[in-house]
């Protein structure tokens, strides 16, 4: 999951934690626990707080 989050945040920059949330909002049963972990990594790798912001919770 780590690498999969550096790969992602290289290549989408800040757009990676909005791709991981799209992809783990897939209906594809464990793929979505994957994704979601993946995300919270981008997340740890940006310094970005879940949930504070309105945009983070509707995006």
């Amino acid at each position: 999951m780590r690498a999969r989050a550096r790969i992602m945040h290289r290549r989408y920059g800040s757009d990676a934690y909005y791709r991981a949330r799209e992809r783990a909002r897939r209906p594809e049963g464990r793929r979505t626990r994957y994704w979601t972990k993946v995300a919270v990594e981008v997340a740890r790798l940006e310094g970005r707080e879940i949930g504070v912001h309105a945009s983070d919770r509707w995006r």
